[in-house]
């Protein structure tokens, strides 16, 4: 199901905020023009979202494969800090307004995945001029997708870590992406996703969706396995006549999970 919501037509304090915006962007030349925020959780098709948007025109998209190639790890650390880990009263203002995020986000048209999408009141409050999209799918899906991915991936790095304790060292981009994965997954579902997963889903998408109602935003809930043409009608473009991106970074881990877990069936048998 997408939905679809308006902002008021006659909003003159949201017309003020986008005129404001623009003009700043229209004097500023390094100020990014963001065009659409994606704010679904990873494993919501925001990889092929992003590719889709990207081929609309609406790109480039920042996506999680973005943060490493770019060394912003310690930008999204810092700024998961500021938002979890600073005193009561110190959580919004300049620190993550669009100044802020504009140091890494300038260039791109668009947002999609973590890091971003831990951040759905901050970026809707930086970039007024946006559209927003929540990428969603049903719950048990994306709870057992989550389970064979980064939750997998995390524990998994965690038991590594332990055993190597003392041998070869990580390198440093190593080391500050497996320390952006603990911020996040402290801050998220409290480093225990079996238990907390499923309430982070839930109140996530109730905060991207009143957030984008208080700001009266142009905003639509998607599922990617809807293709192309209510996200096209959406955006105010014409439906390309390709196939819809299906996009997984994670594909071959999900491979190597899946194998692993029929061999030590195998060998309980």
């Amino acid at each position: 199901m997408i939905t679809f919501h308006e902002p008021e037509p006659h909003s003159l304090v949201n017309s003020l905020v986008v005129f404001r915006s623009l003009l700043i962007f229209s004097v500023e030349g390094d100020r990014s023009n963001m065009k659409v925020l994606v704010l679904g959780l990873p494993r919501t098709g925001t990889q092929s979202l992003a590719d889709a948007l990207t081929h609309l025109g609406f790109g480039p998209v920042y996506h999680m494969r973005d943060v490493g190639k770019n060394n912003h790890q310690g930008f999204w650390i810092e700024a998961i800090e500021v938002k979890f880990e600073s005193p009561p009263g110190e959580k919004q203002g300049p620190a993550l307004g669009r100044k802020k995020f504009d140091t890494v986000l300038a260039g791109f048209e668009g947002v999609a995945d973590f890091p971003a999408a831990i951040f759905p009141e901050e970026l809707l409050d930086a970039y007024p001029e946006a559209a927003v999209v929540l990428s969603t799918r049903d719950e048990d899906g994306w709870y057992a997708s989550m389970m064979s991915t980064l939750w997998h991936h995390h524990t998994r790095r965690r038991e590594q870590l332990q055993a190597t304790r003392g041998g070869e060292p990580l390198s440093a981009p190593q080391l500050s992406m497996a320390r952006l994965a603990d911020k996040y997954h402290h801050h998220c579902w409290n480093d225990d996703f079996p238990a907390y997963g499923r309430e982070t889903f839930r109140r996530h998408n109730a905060l991207v969706k009143e957030s984008a109602a208080r700001t009266g935003r142009r905003f639509l809930e998607y599922r990617v396995g809807e293709g192309w043409d209510r996200l096209c009608e959406f955006l105010g473009v014409a439906v390309p006549q390709i196939p819809f991106p299906r996009s997984d970074d994670w594909a071959e881990y999900k491979k190597m999970v899946a194998l692993e877990k029929s061999n030590e069936g195998q060998r309980r048998e």
